[in-house]
Formats: structure tokens, C-alpha cells, sequence
């Protein structure tokens, strides 16, 4: 029963890589591909495996990403 338990945890993290490639497959931008796994829940260090670059440089998109966001709010509430 334990064999069985393991060989399920082993394919799922698998299984989750793949998603997330058939979820960015056509995007063409590495920042647009991080904003859409990380809003699919990945952590970085998951997303820097699918994209193939480092977890530093995810945090860094990310937070640009962020910044954009909150840039268009600010902007909003300033036209009024």
C-alpha cells in the first residue's frame, strides 16, 4: 500500500509541470507567462521550472507585474 501512495505523489507533481506548459503554451513573453501561472497558483519556484529560468528572476517579473497593476489603480483614482 505505501508503494502505491508513493508512485501517486511522484506523478502528480508531474502531472501539475504539464498542465502549466499546455496553460502557457502560446503565450509568447516571459512576463505574460508568469502572470498567468502565478494567477493559476504556482509557485515561483514551480513556474521558473516550466518557463526554464531561476525563481529570482519569477519574483522579479512578478513584482513588475504587480507594479503595472497597481500603476493602472493610481491612475484611476487620479482621473476622477
Amino acid at each position: 500500500m505505501p508503494r502505491e501512495k508513493e508512485q501517486e505523489n511522484s506523478a502528480l507533481p508531474n502531472l501539475k509541470l504539464v498542465l502549466g506548459y499546455l496553460a502557457i503554451k502560446d503565450l509568447a513573453t516571459l512576463e505574460e507567462r508568469v502572470g498567468v501561472l502565478a494567477r493559476l497558483g504556482y509557485q515561483n519556484r514551480e513556474i521558473a521550472q516550466i518557463c526554464d529560468t531561476t525563481p529570482s528572476s519569477v519574483a522579479v517579473r512578478k513584482a513588475g507585474l504587480k507594479k503595472e497593476k497597481n500603476r493602472g489603480k493610481k491612475a484611476w483614482k487620479g482621473a476622477n
